[in-house]
């Protein structure tokens, strides 16, 4: 006797009854329905059930000899066929999903991102999240000197993959950083965000993208806050544009 590791078959979507209604056939052959329903120990019923399945499947097949009906099932090979199939149905499948998600009500929730990684995740969110080609704007969170060599090799990167992204960035800060926002060395060939500056005090550590808000601070470890509110985000780029008309160049 052959073992066979059935789990398989139940791994791509057939139920238990199909799977021992499908053993019980291909160890007895061609038969009726009698001896699938004792070598399978399961009702009558259920046999019946899961032979109907199976040939709507394609995994077994019947002729009828005087007024009887005898099963068998067809070639193996036809379990391949059977999981391709369902690629393929998946595959149909995962665009009008991906369109309902896009589309579907967001949430208004917190979510928070503790530690380099944490942060790393939460600002490979906001590219994530903003089309190509759209306004990136904020408040700065600070400059290189805070950070450790992997999180400015990091913030490098960062920079490298929001360029590509065709971003207008738009960034305000303070008057007093000026000086350091002007002698910072970006990749140039990717771009410099426009800089504005106000008098006196500007928010820190803000970004602005789609329906959600990135709030983030440097302590001992980074800690970075997205909320995702319509109305909270709606509330920030108001703010934002109407500093921004009243900033210095």
């Amino acid at each position: 006797m052959i073992d066979i590791d059935t789990q398989i078959l139940g791994d791509i979507g057939l139920t238990n009854a199909q799977i021992k209604v499908y053993i019980a056939l291909l160890e007895l052959g061609e038969t009726t329905s009698g001896p699938i329903i004792k070598k399978s120990e399961l009702q009558n019923s259920v046999v019946y059930n899961a032979l109907n399945q199976l040939m709507e499947l394609g995994l077994v097949t019947f002729v009828i000899k005087g007024k009887r009906k005898y099963f068998s099932t067809t070639d193996p090979n036809n379990l391949i066929g059977f999981i391709e199939d369902k690629k393929e149905k998946i595959k149909e499948l995962v665009p009008k999903l991906l369109a309902k998600q896009k589309f579907a009500k967001i949430k208004q929730e917190s979510r928070v991102f503790i530690g380099w990684k944490g942060l790393k995740t939460a600002l490979n969110m906001t590219l994530e999240a903003l089309p190509e080609g759209s306004d990136y704007i904020g408040f700065p969170a600070g400059f290189e000197e805070q950070y450790s060599e992997e999180a400015t090799k990091f913030f490098r990167e960062f920079q490298k993959k929001r360029a590509l992204k065709k971003y207008k960035i738009k960034f305000i800060t303070n008057e007093v950083s000026r000086k350091k926002v002007e002698s910072y060395q970006y990749y140039e060939k990717f771009g410099k965000p426009k800089y504005r500056f106000v008098h006196g005090i500007a928010p820190i550590g803000i970004i602005i993208f789609g329906e959600n808000v990135l709030n983030i601070a440097f302590e001992e470890q980074p800690i970075a806050i997205i909320m995702t509110s319509k109305q909270i985000a709606r509330n920030y780029r108001d703010f934002f544009y109407a500093l921004w008309e009243t900033a210095t160049i």
